[in-house]
């Protein structure tokens, strides 16, 4: 019943969408020629003439393009950002198939290049917004016990309780975990796990076998595992979500294999050590699944925006600041001899290697010696030096580093090879933060942990900004590195 339901949904959809569509067409032929400018040598085109007969073909055209990328599956466990970014690709598609439908129609019957321009923005925009009112309207049902979809959960570890956790914090998703699957507290003579211990029922009454009376966090566990298939059948679920902990990977196998004939869908939850992944991804490669369990956060329309967020802010920040830039080179070569410019190697992006430049503020003989580790006793450091350091001017040449491309307006502060070496060796996760591209400015920063401060800190704030990186998160950094940080009492 719960397939049928599922395929009256979609259906809904389609017609909807296809409602959807047209209105969009509409509403686009309206502003084009009642709102915008027309040519009056050509005049406004009949709705009638070309517009309207056009109209079943664009919007058939649009539905099989939806259907072929995949915008009717359950998207259930998709967040926001991404349904609307697949919503986005599939329709900058579609615009593409009117494009091709308009080439090939008669000289006569063309569409004009201003109104496809017209529809492409509005038809994105009102697509977008109208599956957005649906999603919400989903999740206010679901939030209500409408449209759920039942799931089972193989395996009662830490795995399978942090999923059951996440399931029950997304309840937008509509699923609901209805039982357990384990042989953990079935066979009496089967120890306690330890992560399983503080469920209040596990091992209560019930015959053994049968996993009668038992549950773990509110939820049933029935079993034993070898009984998996049985105990689908007898209770029909949409999902099964396969969470067993690592030390019993090896019975993965014959999991699935069992599991061959279920209708149910199957989802696969490795237990992998957090400290192990940074924004873990699984892709297909000529049908092999990968799972991704390190990498940037910087490819396709990421790296797009995020150069693009800093070419522009960086150029306009370097106007304005392209005066106090000078005055500070004139008052750093009128107090002390020297350059201006400090010249330093870093390591950014992926471990490669570049040169950063800064404002001097430091005598020339500062580090003959070798590389030094900066403190505010440091006794080399000029009084001009001091005032850069204190207020992070020092740190505008970076500016220069960010239009080149090897650095960003924001993510983690970039080290020094020489201590990274040392770094690497002493402190978990180090490496991870070279998985972005080193920034003016990091959610480290705006934190409190600059200067010379707590290194794993540091560290932890670098790896979480990675992690959760957006164009929002990288705005919200800048102002308050603007507002908050600039005058900090911690030096850069």
């Amino acid at each position: 019943m719960l397939k049928q339901h599922s395929q009256l949904m979609v259906s809904l959809l389609v017609v909807a969408d296809a409602f959807a569509v047209a209105i969009a067409w509409l509403v686009s032929y309206w502003l084009r020629f009642a709102l915008l400018t027309v040519d009056p040598t050509k005049g406004v085109p009949s709705l009638d003439d070309k517009f309207l007969p056009l109209l079943p073909l664009v919007v058939l055209a649009h539905l099989l393009i939806f259907y072929r990328l995949r915008l009717y599956r359950p998207r259930r466990d998709r967040s926001l950002f991404t349904e609307t970014r697949d919503i986005v690709k599939a329709f900058v598609v579609a615009i593409a198939a009117v494009i091709i439908i308009d080439y090939a129609l008669p000289e006569t019957n063309k569409l004009s290049r201003r109104f496809i321009l017209t529809y492409a923005i509005m038809g994105t925009t009102l697509f977008a917004m109208f599956r957005g009112v649906v999603r919400v309207i989903l999740q206010y049902m679901r939030r209500r016990g409408w449209n759920m979809r039942r799931a089972a959960i193989i395996g009662s570890g830490r795995a399978a309780q942090r999923l059951l956790q996440a399931i029950r914090r997304n309840t937008w998703t509509g699923i609901e975990v209805a039982y357990f699957i384990d042989d953990f507290g079935i066979q009496e003579n089967q120890p306690a796990r330890p992560d399983q211990a503080d469920s209040p029922t596990a091992g209560a009454g019930g015959e053994p076998g049968n996993g009668a009376g038992r549950s773990i966090k509110g939820v049933p566990l029935l079993g034993p595992l070898a009984d998996a298939k049985r105990i689908l059948e007898e209770n029909t679920v949409d999902s099964v979500f396969v969470a067993l902990p690592a030390e019993e990977a090896h019975r993965t196998a014959r999991v699935l294999s069992e599991l061959e004939t279920t209708m149910a869908d199957l989802r696969l939850v490795p237990q992998i050590r957090p400290s192990y992944t940074m924004r873990p991804d699984i892709s297909s490669l000529d049908g092999l699944p990968v799972l991704s369990l390190r990498q940037t956060p910087l490819y396709g329309w990421n790296a797009v925006m995020k150069r693009a967020f800093d070419v522009v802010v960086g150029a306009f920040c370097l106007l304005i600041a392209a005066v106090p830039m000078a005055l500070i080179a004139v008052a750093i070569k009128l107090t002390s001899p020297g350059p201006v410019l400090y010249r330093q190697r870093r390591m950014g992006l992926d471990g490669r290697e570049f040169v950063m430049m800064k404002f001097r503020t430091m005598g020339v003989e500062a580090e003959k010696h070798g590389p030094v580790w900066s403190s505010k006793q440091n006794p080399h450091r000029t009084r001009l030096g001091a005032f850069l350091r204190r207020t992070s001017l020092d740190e505008l040449p970076n500016l220069f580093n960010v239009l080149i491309g090897e650095m960003s307006l924001v993510g983690p502060r970039p080290e020094r090879p020489e201590f990274i070496e040392q770094f690497k060796e002493q402190i978990p996760r180090y490496m991870l933060r070279h998985k972005m591209k080193a920034g003016m400015t990091g959610y480290a920063q705006i934190r409190g942990y600059r200067g010379d401060t707590s290194l794993r800190k540091r560290i932890q704030h670098d790896v979480h900004y990675i992690r959760h990186w957006s164009i929002g998160l990288d705005v919200r950094i800048l102002l308050q590195t603007v507002f908050g940080v600039w005058f900090s009492r911690h030096e850069a």
